[in-house]
């Protein structure tokens, strides 16, 4: 594109340059949200033709809707703040951006030195703000045109290698000085602006980013024996948490050459695959399932966070010889702290390496009829859940039956206490498109990063959410109502936390009313007002054959749908109960 040159001031020079440099390394996303420090990194942005942008009045919702946005685009996605107060509503996001791997790059604006730490009004100390959840941070001096363009190219190009290589949020952090504002000029510009520009005339001229870094991502493997005693025994592949998009076909085919069952959690865009066992937290509750799974004495995991807890605690409690680990980024994934190996790397191109591998080593397919004692009775467990009632529009049928409502092509993203932990206990559907926000599994922000899934794949999209978490995220349905593609919400509402009824399972009477008043808190609340105030379409279906007629009909049109679905309170928790006492039968 045409870099300009015709900038009023130094700030907006600075600014051009930073938003250009940005494109060529790859962001074509920008979240902003309004403020007069920020002002020349958002004129910025408004003048950049490549750029596609979005607005938010609230930052938390923002960087959340910014997060979405690079979980279903697999791009970095830059967002824009004023100083102050308006920073800090981001840690959320940046905290579940740095635990999940989600690249972000935030810019914020910041008073110059001089009006820090002085009573300056919307002034606070911003330096290293996010802590250790950031690949990388630039704090960039205020703008001068003693500092060379070419310093200012080569310090974004770097601290944005050292972050997306890890898949990392990086915070460049930008001191203005006035004037903020393009119209405010300052004297002699045209030919100041001349001379500044000079020294970086071939990167003006030029596409690509002023210093390219090519990070090497080439997997190591350990040696071939090292594979071959790996294999040589009872193994399990558990798949945790893998993006949309992966090539999963090659865990099921990994799975199937070594004759190793496989438990897919949720969020491994494999639970309910037919050739994945079903039920695995419930067989793990049952004493014939658990007696099974303690056969195994190696496991292959591929994606970390897992959200059976049951299957988490097995796997960290149990003596493996060998116990092999993979996942795209380096951080730590053991709760257990019992893996033998760690690969770290692309899923896709690990997997197809080490079934490449099984080709050059013995595998020992003695172990298939243990694998099929797995898969027997994880399938007379599905039958004895069948003869559980499911009749009721409640927590279990949405768990069990949403997956098989979704539209072709569609993706279910997947709220965090109650609602996913009901899909992946009773879902038997093969879910192939599912987010989730998994990294520190909280409840804010679910709104807003669904929209900014939908807005990232332009596919319809489904959101099963809690009635907590989205009254946490209210603002954010501005976000919801801007949606240019189908995103229904699916908002299960029993009155407070419904989790709180499994954690608190057991209490005596009065601490039973302790739970109630000082965690489930319930609010009496129902949802029809917000959809208004927002003007979102809005309906609350009373039995199963209603829900399935609207929900088809908010699937067929574009724009926000919320449809709520009230529940009676500790229902959920009694259904995941019986079915853990029906999995004690067997």
């Amino acid at each position: 594109m045409t870099f300009k040159s015709n900038y009023g001031n130094i700030n907006g020079i600075w600014s051009a340059v930073l938003i250009e440099e940005l494109w060529r390394l790859g962001v074509r996303h920008c979240c902003i949200a309004p403020g007069s420090r920020s002002a020349p990194l958002t004129f910025a942005v408004a003048n950049h033709e490549g750029m596609t942008r979005h607005v938010h009045f609230d930052e938390r919702g923002l960087g959340f809707f910014a997060l979405g946005l690079a979980k279903a685009t697999g791009e970095p996605v830059a967002l824009i703040t004023t100083s102050g107060t308006a920073v800090a509503n981001l840690y959320p996001a940046i905290i579940e951006a740095h635990q999940s791997g989600i690249p972000l790059v935030v810019l914020t604006a910041d008073r110059p030195p001089e009006l820090i730490d002085c009573g300056a009004n919307q002034a606070i100390d911003q330096l290293n703000i996010f802590g250790n959840y950031t690949g990388a941070r630039l704090d960039l001096p205020t703008p001068d045109r003693s500092i060379s363009l070419r310093w200012l190219l080569g310090s974004i190009d770097q601290a944005y290698a050292r972050s997306s290589a890890q898949g990392l949020p990086l915070h460049i952090n930008c001191r203005f000085r006035e004037p903020l504002y393009p119209h405010q000029v300052e004297e002699n510009v045209p030919t100041e602006n001349d001379v500044y520009l000079a020294s970086i005339q071939q990167w003006v001229a030029s596409l690509t980013p002023y210093t390219e870094y090519f990070v090497s991502a080439l997997p190591r493997l350990p040696d071939i024996g090292r594979w071959q005693h790996f294999i040589d025994g009872k193994g399990l592949i558990v798949a945790g948490r893998v993006m949309p998009g992966t090539d999963v076909n090659v865990i099921v085919q990994l799975s199937e050459r070594l004759g190793w069952p496989l438990i897919a959690d949720v969020q491994s865009q494999l639970h309910g695959h037919p050739k994945a066992i079903r039920h695995a937290d419930l067989l793990l509750a049952s004493s014939a399932g658990a007696g099974i799974f303690n056969e195994v004495d190696r496991v292959l995991q591929i994606g970390g966070y897992l959200t059976s807890k049951r299957l988490d605690q097995f796997i960290g409690r149990h003596h493996w010889a060998e116990y092999w680990m993979l996942d795209p980024a380096p951080r730590r994934v053991d709760t257990g702290q019992r893996q033998s190996v760690r690969l770290v790397g692309d899923i896709d191109s690990i997997c197809h390496l080490l079934l490449l591998r099984c080709g050059e080593v013995r595998v020992n397919r003695a172990n298939i009829g243990w694998s099929l004692a797995l898969t027997t009775q994880a399938e007379k467990l599905g039958e004895v859940l069948k003869s559980q009632p499911t009749d009721r529009l409640n927590e279990q049928w949405l768990g069990a039956s949403l997956g098989g409502l979704l539209p072709p092509g569609s993706s279910l993203f997947l709220g965090n206490s109650l609602p996913i932990r009901m899909v992946d206990i009773f879902s038997i559907h093969h879910l192939p498109r599912v987010y989730a926000s998994r990294g520190v599994s909280g409840i804010d922000g679910l709104i807003a990063t669904a929209a900014g899934c939908a807005a990232g794949n332009q596919e319809p999209l489904v959101l099963l959410i809690g009635d907590i978490a989205f009254l946490h995220d209210l603002n954010s349905l501005q976000l919801a109502a801007q949606c240019k593609t189908t995103l229904v919400i699916v908002l299960v509402n029993n009155d407070g936390g419904g989790i709180f009824y499994v954690t608190t399972r057991g209490c005596s009477h009065d601490a039973a009313q302790v739970a109630n008043d000082y965690f489930v808190t319930p609010h009496g609340l129902s949802a029809q007002h917000a959809a208004e105030l927002f003007n979102i379409d809005y309906s609350a279906p009373p039995s199963i054959d209603d829900f399935i007629a609207q929900f088809n009909e908010a699937c067929s049109k574009t724009g926000c749908t919320i449809i709520e679905v009230f529940t009676e309170s500790g229902l959920g928790a009694k259904s995941i109960e019986q079915a853990i006492s029906m999995a004690k039968t067997l």
